[in-house]
This record gives C-alpha cells, structure tokens and sequence, in this order.
C-alpha cells in the first residue's frame, strides 16, 4: 500500500470525523446516536495496532475506508434513551468475504477493541472454529498484536492448554480463549463477545448454538462472524446466517440489531457464466483487492482455473465468495493427457530399477477391477502403470449398453477378460504375484472395507506388504489433491492409457464443509476404479515418505549447531 491515504493516521482520523459527521446527521430522527468519542477512541487505538503477518508484519494497522466504517458503526452506535439508553445498538454481524481480505487480522482488531476498550466487567471474549488449526488462526493473531505493544502486554497472561489470554480488572478477571467444535464444551460459559470464523465449515450447529445462547446473560452481547463462501448450503451458516444477512441487507427482514457486511457478486453478474474473468467483479467481491489480495494472486488462480474446473469452483467459492455445489469435471482432458510420453519395454526396465507403491481396487465382482502402480521420483515426477480386470461373459452387450469400447481396450491387452460372468480373483492373484517379482513394490494399498479372500492370500504370500486404506475424506483427500496438482504441473505419467483417460474424465468430487476432498462413486456415473486405485498409491506413498522424514528429519537438512 504506497497510497499515502492508507499509511498515514492523520488520514484515519480524518476519515472518522467525515464519517461520524455523516452518520450523526443520518441518525437524527432515529433512536440512535453516534458515541462520537468512544468511536474515536476506538479507532485510534486500533491504528495503534500492528500487522502480525505477511509484507506488513509489524506495521501498524493499515485500514480500508470499509474497517474504519464498520468499527465505527458497531462500536459506536448506541440507543439515545429507553431501557437500552447508551446501550450498543449491535448485537450481531457478518464480514463475509473471499480468502485473502485480512478476516482474521480485522478478527483480532475486534477482539482488541473488546477487551482493552470496553467498559464491562468480567469479559469471556471467544473465538469457535470447526477444527483447532483453524482456531489458533485468530487466537495467534490476537496474542501477536498483544505482543508487539509493551503496554498492553504487561497488562496479560496468557496459557498455550488451554489457550487462553486473560487480564485482571480489579476484582474481575476478563478472558479470551479459542474453541473447538471438538472442544468439550459445557453448558454455562457466558460469552461478552463471540467470533465465529469460517461458519461455513462447521458440520453442525451444537457449538455455535451454546455459544450464542450463553450471550443472552450480557447487557451489551456482541456476536460476530467472519467467512468465506463455502460447499455446504445445508449448514446452520448458510441457513440462519448467510440467507438471513442477506434478507437484513436488502430490507426484507428488519433487524436494527444486525450488521450485514456482504462482498460478493450480485445475482445479475451471475447470469454472465464468464463472470469469473471481470475484474470489476473481482472488485465486487474483494473490498482488499490490490493490497490482498494482489491483481498477480488472482491473475494466477485465473490460470489454474482456465486448466482445471475443479480449481475453478475453488476460484469462484474462495475468491469471489460464490456458493457453490454442481459436481464438474476434476481435470480437464488436455492437461490430464499433454506431455504423455509411451510406456514400452525399456520404459519398463527403468522402472523395475524404481520403488512402486501401488492400489487395489476391487469393487465388485461383476463390475471392474483396478491395480495401480506409480514409481515417483525425487523431483516430483510420476509414472503409473495400470492393470483392469473385468468379467468376460456378455461384454459385448456391456460394451453397447455403455457405450464403451470394452472389446477394443481387450484386444489391444489394456483390460483384462476373465472367463465368467464374475471377475476370477484368481487371475487378479497371479497377475498381482508375476508383478510383485518384476517390481520392487515397496506396498500396496487395498480398500479396508472391501477387502476378500484374495487380500488374505496374498498376505498370506508375503509377496509384498498390502496397507487396508481408508476411502473417507480422511485418507482420500490429500492424495486426491496431489494427482491433481502433479496433472497440472506435467508431473504424471501414464502413458496416454485410454482406460485411465476415460475413468479421470469420469470423476466427479465429493467435498466436505472443511473443504477436503475425495472421488465420489456414487456420483460419478461411470467408472472410475482406476482412478480410486491411483489415490490409494498416491496416499500411501504420502503416508511412508512422512513417516520416513519423521524418522529421518535431519537426513536432507543436516544438523544445526547451537
């Protein structure tokens, strides 16, 4: 930010006294005042503060005219006489906005302003998140901006289990502390201030809805969430929050009491299925942009996106905060198939000199069988090889019914006939064995929950060792993620097989609030084994290559000498 507006305090106070003015004559013949000099107060406290990361680590505070309006809004309106006379006229807000805008910096200021400015007794200020990495998230910022102010840190203390920042006030302790939904909350806590970050990640509404219950015992209760758009359009957030802003924002509802704070594409631009590319919308949607995020971070995730329509999705859901939930294409056809180069004899003596991981697929009986083998290398690169197994009785009816070239991809020794009108474990069981003595598979993943009687023969055999792997998002989801960002950085290599391509073309994600992601079989159509296969090598070579760098963490980084 070289714009002098944006560096200098002089400009905050400026901007204050501009919008204070123009609030106060708006709130004339209406039951709320603006408390001119707590507004001021707050604001120049909070130009005080510093940036806890990023090129602005340790700089103070630098506002967009939105912040400044906003504290100023929330913290300084009050009701002119009645029961609430000088009471905060907010109770509730949203900041909803793509990744990037400062959510968890503008948290912290908030939580700043809470507990070193306002006037209540025995403050509980907390932070909830789904999970406790993202709950540390504004807690660190918090203690960060704390840290850097000497006057405010001698005022604290603060505990990592739990992780709690508390100050005395007299005979009153006030307290921050961050929650999880995993937390084993109990009912009784009684919140001054709730932030609830990233809402649209959170599986259920139990944690929240404690939380929010207990401010009912405060005076002046203030609940604040702060998120992106996400997947799950079925979440209390997307339901009781989102919508229910929205209807505030546009006077369908009327609420005095609730501060919507929306920054996303209207319906209208919507209606333009390139809107993504607009960079007024960008704008629309992004109140930061150019400081954060930069015109060269989106400019690259624009480029992803044209590559990829599943980083399109994530384009269009984290950085223009669109909700979105229609199953696309994973890999586009022309990144998943560029760059391929042939897999032949003396490809294959390379690779008998490699360590392979491997999947299993063996779904159903009747259905088709996947093994696949990737040999990865240092630098990132990949080679797969693959082996289908399908029944062969009415494959030629199949073939027509599907509208697939099974017949072809048998001549041509892509896939694999078994006699019956169920696959032969057998022939599985020795194609397995005379692959187990070309190459150095180091191990071999298998469906846990899926597992037969060949698993337990090949265990048997001890040919190799075979890993039960999860089909949750929990195994599925980083290695699901890695295939593609191998595909789009020409990093795998699969020879241009036809069956692989067909199966890749078939995918379709199924994707968690928490944004994790795995192949979803029941809606993707058609087949998709060999690419299920393929996560379950790519997993399982992620697991090992972790646990060897926790055995072994000094091995490519040496020893430091204290």
């Amino acid at each position: 930010m070289k714009n002098r507006e944006f560096n200098e305090p002089k400009f905050y106070w400026e901007l204050a006294k501009e919008y204070i003015n123009k609030k106060t004559k708006e709130l004339t013949n209406s039951e709320y005042y603006i408390d001119e000099k707590l507004a001021y107060k707050c604001v120049r406290f909070s130009s005080m503060l510093k940036h806890t990361s990023g090129e602005f680590a340790g700089v103070n505070f630098q506002f967009q005219v939105w912040q400044i309006e906003s504290i100023i809004d929330i913290f300084g309106t009050k009701y002119k006489s009645g029961m609430f006379k000088d009471l905060r006229r907010y109770q509730k807000a949203l900041f909803f906005m793509p990744k990037k805008n400062g959510k968890s910096e503008f948290a912290g200021v908030l939580h700043a302003i809470m507990f070193f400015i306002d006037h209540e007794k025995a403050k509980e200020q907390y932070s909830i998140a789904t999970e406790a990495e993202q709950a540390k998230i504004i807690h660190k910022v918090f203690l960060t901006m704390i840290k850097q102010e000497p006057d405010l840190l001698g005022l604290v203390k603060s505990t990592v289990k739990p992780p709690r920042i508390t100050k005395e006030d007299g005979a009153f302790e006030d307290e921050f502390q961050s929650l999880t939904s995993s937390a084993d909350t109990k009912d009784g806590l009684r919140p001054s201030f709730l932030t609830v970050d990233e809402g649209h990640a959170h599986k259920t509404i139990d944690l929240y809805q404690i939380m929010s219950d207990g401010l009912a015992g405060r005076n002046e209760p203030l609940e604040i969430h702060l998120s992106t758009a996400g997947y799950n359009m079925q979440g209390f957030f997307f339901r009781l929050i989102y919508t229910y802003a929205k209807k505030v924002k546009k006077g369908i509802i009327k609420d005095d009491r609730f501060y919507p704070v929306l920054f996303e594409p209207s319906e209208e631009d919507l209606k333009n299925d390139d809107f993504w590319k607009d960079r007024e919308i960008w704008k629309k949607a992004n109140p930061n942009l150019g400081v954060s995020p930069t015109y060269s971070y989106m400019e690259g995730k624009i480029s992803l996106a044209n590559e990829s329509e599943e980083a399109l999705i994530a384009f269009k859901t984290k950085h223009l905060n669109v909700w979105c939930d229609k199953p696309m294409t994973w890999i586009k056809s022309n990144v998943w198939t560029r760059g391929q180069e042939k897999i032949g004899f003396t490809k294959l003596k390379e690779l008998k000199t490699k360590i392979a991981y491997g999947g299993l697929d063996l779904a159903s009986t009747t259905d088709i069988a996947a093994l696949v083998l990737i040999f990865p290398t240092e630098s990132g690169y990949m080679d797969i090889l693959t082996r289908f197994w399908i029944p062969k009785d009415n494959l030629r009816e199949r073939a027509n019914r599907d509208k697939v070239p099974y017949l072809d991809w048998e001549k041509q020794g892509l896939i694999t006939a078994t006699d019956g009108n169920i696959i032969d474990y057998n022939v599985i069981k020795k194609d397995i064995q005379r692959y187990c003595e070309f190459f150095n598979i180091k191990l071999l993943a298998y469906d846990r929950w899926n597992s037969s009687q060949l698993i337990t023969d090949l265990n048997n055999e001890e040919i190799t060792t075979l890993v039960p792997f999860g089909q949750g998002f929990a195994s599925m989801s980083a290695p699901t993620k890695q295939i593609e960002v191998l595909a789009l950085q020409d990093n795998l290599n699969h020879g241009n097989n036809e069956v692989l391509n067909w199966m890749c073309s078939n995918v379709v994600l199924k994707r968690d609030p928490s944004d994790n992601i795995k192949i979803d079989k029941d809606k993707s159509i058609e087949k998709v084994d060999g690419m299920v296969a393929l996560a379950e090598a790519v997993g399982v070579y992620l697991t090992d290559k972790k646990e060897e760098e926790e055995i072994n963490p000094y091995e490519d980084r040496g020893f430091r000498f204290i």
